[in-house]
């Protein structure tokens, strides 16, 4: 029953790869300058994570360290209520030892940005199911709801507050952008030709993904495709520019709403440290 809180942005653009985003873009935005050779990010994770927009939330460091406390909170609370032994139901979490693990737990997206061990090995399958433990029932379940709802007024979520809804609609309003760029549009061509030339005609790299995912199972067919996806992917350039031209509208778009963001970086960045204060003092870590 633990609700962990990870990195949502992050989480969402993972899924969506070079989707449009929101609707209600500015019209007429001013193309920002790019590198005549940008270089791509290691992964699209490390692309995601470092965008200029993603500095105003909660890192991922940030995320584990909300979610040991508000497990500590609750631990406490459960205890006090009788029930000792809580603290002791260790979640387990499983580094990853293999780039090919790291590529699985951190997938790039929907888009072909995956990495080629996890091409060659799953294909467009890249989501990892997460174990769900069985969780408490009857009053144990509502002693766990009251726990919860404490623990969650000492360290209050930032949804719903004014920088948070920017963020999010900057984030949109960004890749909406990228979408619309003529760039975008010509790196996708020598993309879909790269394709085409390697036997797995395509117009769209998240269509194609996609086509694949209702599937059970990873098919022959599928790792050619994510294969050959990975490779143009990289020959075309289309993550290079896709990531550099992105970056150059977040950079406009918060150089429009600095005040406003910089106040949300303060929230978040309280949020954290009152976390962190609540984590060492609680008896329950």
């Amino acid at each position: 029953m633990s609700k962990p809180c990870f990195a949502v942005i992050v989480a969402c653009l993972l899924a969506t790869g070079c989707s449009a985003g929101l609707a209600g873009s500015p019209a007429n935005v001013a193309r920002p300058a790019i590198a005549a050779t940008p270089t791509a990010p290691a992964t699209g994770y490390d692309g995601l994570t470092g965008l200029p927009l993603s500095a105003y939330g909660t890192s991922e460091q940030d995320d584990v360290l909300l979610y040991r406390t508000n497990e500590a909170l609750v631990a406490r609370c459960m205890k006090s209520r009788g029930y000792p032994g809580y603290a002791d139901r260790k979640k387990t979490r499983t580094a990853a030892k293999t780039k090919e693990e790291s590529e699985a737990i951190h997938p790039a997206g929907a888009w072909g940005y995956i990495g080629s061990a996890t091409a060659k090995r799953v294909g467009f399958h890249v989501s990892v199911p997460v174990p769900v433990s069985k969780g408490p029932t009857g009053q144990e379940l509502k002693d766990y709801n009251v726990c919860w709802d404490g623990a969650d007024r000492q360290v209050p979520s930032l949804a719903g507050t004014q920088g948070w809804k920017l963020t999010q609609d900057l984030f949109g309003q960004s890749f909406q952008q990228t979408a619309a760029d003529s760039r975008i549009g010509a790196a996708r061509e020598r993309w879909s030709s790269c394709m085409n030339e390697a036997g797995h005609p395509a117009d769209d790299p998240e269509k194609l993904a996609n086509g694949f995912r209702d599937t059970e199972k990873t098919t022959a067919k599928e790792i050619a495709a994510a294969t050959a996806d990975e490779s143009c992917t990289r020959s075309s350039r289309l993550a290079a520019v896709y990531f550099a031209v992105l970056t150059g509208y977040q950079r406009q778009l918060i150089s429009a709403n600095t005040k406003v963001l910089t106040g949300y970086r303060k929230q978040v960045e309280a949020r954290v440290d009152r976390a962190a204060h609540l984590l060492t003092a609680s008896p329950a870590t």
